[in-house]
């Protein structure tokens, strides 16, 4: 566990696939395999963006940090920063991670990760699951930028992101999600996406790929790229960059509504997809990318 530097809101149920078992002192699902919940909240303070929950369950660690790099994307330099980092590898199959984020009405939060996901088989073939729950209120920006989701060989995954924006809210969330580590074979993974706005949706998408999915590897899915992402930008002022584009033959730009703007890409691998996804950004203009020559990358290294 971390901090929490102000009383516990009342905990939102879990899912009935991460319920504990009773009567045992450790957090462990059903089947032996672990239950991680992290939460992560942040709200105004006197007209400053502070951390009002920060705890986590063992492996996921969320620590806060400090500005690294350019970020165009904050304005007026106020934000909470956080990493995202685990003390152990996975989730391994079986594993069940609950991550829970409230973005205070007027707070800025920016989350990032240490390290790529690697998603791995477990012993017993079961199904690994990681969901999160994101709620930014009016006036709160939350730029969620994690490192790549890796479908490593017999790995069975469920990637889940639900989230819920006020109407003068505003997001950027970016992903990217790639078939196995270098020559090898993917696990399967399913990445549902859903982003309400007002109650609304406004995106709303899954993909289901690896050997588990039938015909995702056809040409008229994935071919033979190995990697798939995707940028979501939410602007209560108006939906950034053009109408439609395709920077080039392998990513889109699509506004889905006219707050939102939506960049999908596919690539032969991870390095290819954060490029062909830097582009898409390139035609957002400021404050969601930086005047050419780039200075500065969506993921900095």
């Amino acid at each position: 566990m971390t901090s929490a530097s102000s009383p516990p809101e009342l905990a939102a149920p879990l899912p009935a696939f991460a319920q504990v078992e009773t009567g045992r002192g450790r957090r462990r699902t059903r089947r032996g395999s672990f239950l991680c919940h992290a939460v992560i909240a942040t709200e105004l303070r006197a007209g400053r963006t502070a951390i009002s929950r920060l705890r986590a369950d063992t492996p996921l660690s969320p620590r806060p940090t400090i500005a690294s790099g350019e970020e165009p994307f904050v304005r007026g330099g106020d934000a909470a920063r956080i990493r995202m980092s685990a003390s152990a590898a996975g989730p391994v199959g079986g594993d069940t991670y609950l991550l829970d984020i409230h973005v205070g009405a007027g707070s800025t939060l920016v989350l990032r990760d240490v390290g790529a996901t690697l998603l791995l088989p477990g012993p017993h073939g079961e199904l690994s699951r990681w969901v999160t729950r994101l709620r930014i209120d009016d006036g709160a920006t939350c730029l969620w930028i994690p490192e790549p989701v890796i479908a490593a060989r017999g790995c069975r995954h469920e990637h889940v992101i639900e989230a819920e924006l006020a109407a003068g809210a505003r997001l950027l969330f970016r992903e990217e999600l790639v078939l196995g580590r270098h020559r090898e074979e993917p696990g399967s993974l399913s990445a549902r996406l859903s982003v309400r706005r007002d109650g609304a949706p406004t995106v709303s998408q899954q993909i289901d790929l690896g050997p588990d999915a039938a015909g995702s590897r056809s040409p008229s899915v994935l071919g033979g790229h190995r990697a798939v992402g995707n940028v979501v930008v939410v602007d209560p002022e108006g939906a950034p960059g053009p109408a439609a584009a395709t920077p080039d033959t392998g990513s889109a730009v699509m506004r889905q509504d006219p707050c939102t703007v939506q960049i999908s890409a596919l690539a032969a691998d991870a390095p290819a997809l954060r490029h062909r996804l830097d582009l898409g950004m390139d035609l957002l203009g400021p404050p969601w990318s930086a005047a050419a020559p780039r200075g500065w990358s969506a993921v900095p290294r």
